[in-house]
């Protein structure tokens, strides 16, 4: 059905001014209050609200309210009366709002049988229904362009929010300031700030900065004199910030200035780059010119384009002298193929530091300089490899001094610990030639513990002697030779199968001879007590460290007779055990001796310590 189409009803006929009811029905139409309730319906509802709104109230304009039913379509939402429902009686129009989008009305009779000529709708209720269309066309058209007109106003408002640019304006006639919500966030003030000139012109620093607005701000009221300044301000919340002020004049038809206008800007970020970068310009001329750093500039041939001032204090030749030669002149022979390879290497912004090398000064005498160097030949500003080179000829003179003096020191190291050994050998030797003289047996056994003690000592400084280090013994291997020796001492006739599951573990000095020592007092009692008239035994030495927290456990196992009853941790009186439980102590460690069913075991834990000990002193 097209626009302003008027149904018939089932008969065909249409309602005319001759009907009986015209006179009754017109008089009500013009009587009825629709479309001026819909008029007057409140100015500020959104689109949604009106139409829902005009769908409840078209049905009055209507001879039969509560027969008739309203839909309104919009943008794909309709908008009916809870009774609407598709009738054969029915009246429909429609309007194109200004987004081109229809606005479709459609009204129908709920009672299918019509009484008179059959027609349900009048000339005028279609009159009506054009009116009331054409009325919230353009109450739509309206809202429509006000919406637009604020999405607009809210993209402005967020470009300035985010390039944070406030804006601000000044009646000459009245003499009022009134700044945009971004110009009281560049200011530091909320919302609810109400600005004045005087106010203003206060809030800009003392001195200079309020100096130069305050006649900045007398130019533009009396002589109408645009202006564009940059200053600082002290902010509504007390802090320090520089500010961008822009003005410029507007003149009516008469030629006469009656507003100003202009924008407000945080700049304080880009000020203090500024500021910052200044400095640093500063600070890198400093260290150029007066710094105790070489910097200089080569080209891809290692030629000299330019020298800083410090040339001379560091090398006694002067800046001038370089430009033009190139830096292998100057480098020893000995070393310039090194660099040569580093150089050729050297990839775009890449930086590497080069290694001392010998470098020739004005006196012709060799001087060790070391250098970091960048390639910043892609940089416009450079151009070239950058090298910052410093004097360590002290340096390397002292590490040269020190390096033989340490030398020395390990030399004379070795030397004692070969005496030591050689010493604890002759006293060895000395109570093993008495122990073979000796008739009793209870001393010669006691002779022989001595001897054991007395090689497991010598053992530790024939390692350390071997070894690349007098701080650190691998302590794993000095098990294995300790129990060597102490079963080749002791001879026992027991076949003895000995496993060793022992970790690699460096120990100190401080703690090798104390632990060595609890090894051999735990072996020796086993050689020689574990497996009296057997023909095999097993011996087991386990060995680990936790690095997570530096613990060392150590675990000797036999499958010998055991301990005698009452004897344990250090009880039972013999020199083994008293032993045993001293070095104990003095390891800060936790033991257990205990017999089992099918031997002894001894268990010992300790902290590993990291330091590096000779004695009581540390290298």
């Amino acid at each position: 059905m097209g626009k302003n189409e008027i149904n018939t009803d089932t008969n065909g006929k249409r309602a005319t001014d001759d009907n009986p009811m015209n006179a009754s029905l017109q008089k009500r139409i013009k009587e009825q209050s629709c479309l001026y309730s819909i008029i007057n319906l409140k100015q500020d509802l959104s689109i949604e609200n009106l139409l829902s709104k005009a769908s409840t109230i078209l049905p009055e304009g209507w001879h039969t309210p509560e027969k008739t039913a309203v839909s309104l379509e919009f943008d794909g939402n309709k908008y009916a009366t809870p009774n609407f429902e598709k009738k054969p009686h029915r009246m429909s129009a429609e309007r194109e709002i200004r987004t081109g989008r229809p606005l479709t009305a459609t009204i129908v009779h709920l009672e299918d049988n019509s009484t008179g000529d059959g027609n349900q709708f009048l000339k005028e209720e279609q009159a009506l229904l054009d009116a009331v269309l054409n009325h919230l066309a353009l109450r739509m058209d309206r809202i429509l362009a006000k919406q637009e007109m604020k999405e607009k106003q809210q993209q402005l408002d967020k470009a300035y929010q985010l390039a944070r640019i406030g804006s601000w304006e000044f009646d000459m006639h009245t003499h009022e300031l009134s700044w945009s919500p971004v110009t009281k966030q560049v200011h530091g003030f909320g919302p609810e700030h109400k600005p004045d000139v005087e106010h203003t012109i206060n809030l800009f620093k003392e001195g200079k900065h309020r100096d130069t607005f305050a006649q900045a701000a007398y130019d533009a009221i009396h002589h109408e004199k645009p202006f564009d300044v940059e200053l600082k301000i002290i902010s509504g919340q007390g802090d320090e910030r520089w500010v961008r002020a822009t003005g410029e004049p507007e003149y009516n038809d008469d030629g006469r200035c009656t507003h100003f206008y202009g924008i407000s800007q945080n700049v304080t970020d880009r000020r203090q780059a500024e500021e910052e970068l200044q400095l640093r310009e500063r600070r890198f001329k400093s260290m150029v010119q007066d710094g105790s750093d070489l910097i200089v500039i080569l080209d891809a041939n290692a030629n000299y384009q330019y020298v800083s001032p410090t040339s001379e204090s560091v090398l006694g030749i002067p800046a001038e002298d370089f430009v033009g030669t190139n830096a292998f002149d100057y480098i020893h022979e000995d070393d310039r193929e090194r660099i040569q390879n580093l150089l050729e290497n050297l990839d775009a912004n890449e930086r590497i530091n080069i290694p001392p090398y010998r470098f020739l000064d004005s006196e012709d005498n060799w001087r060790w300089i070391e250098t970091t160097l960048t390639d910043m030949t892609e940089d416009p500003a450079v151009g070239g490899l950058v090298a910052n080179s410093r004097d360590v000829t002290k340096q390397i003179r002292q590490q040269k001094k020190n390096q033989e003096a340490l030398k020395e020191k390990e030399t004379l190291l070795a030397e004692i610990h070969h005496r030591v050994k050689n010493n604890l050998a002759v006293v060895s030797g000395m109570m093993q030639l008495q122990a073979s003289e000796e008739e009793n047996k209870t001393i010669k056994d006691k002779l022989f513990d001595g001897i054991v003690r007395i090689k497991t000592m010598a053992n530790i400084h024939e390692q350390l002697y071997q070894s690349n280090s007098f701080s650190r013994l691998e302590f794993a291997e000095n098990i294995r030779s300790l129990t060597t020796n102490i079963h080749t001492t002791f001879q026992s006739k027991t076949d003895i199968t000995i496993d060793f599951d022992c970790k690699p573990v460096k120990l100190n000095i401080n703690q090798a001879i104390p632990c060595s020592l609890i090894v051999n007092e735990v072996l020796t009692n086993v050689f020689k007590h574990a497996f009296p008239d057997r023909e095999k035994g097993h011996l087991m030495i386990q060995l680990s460290e936790h690095t997570n927290d530096n613990h060392i456990q150590l675990s000797i196992t036999d499958n010998g007779i055991g301990l005698p009853q009452g004897v344990a941790n250090g009880a039972g009186g013999s020199l083994g055990l008293s032993l045993i439980d001293v070095l104990s102590q003095q390891l800060e460690a936790s033991y257990t001796y205990e017999a089992t069913d099918n031997g002894t075991v001894f268990s010992i834990g300790f902290t590993k310590d990291e330091k590096n000990g000779i004695g009581n002193h540390y290298l």
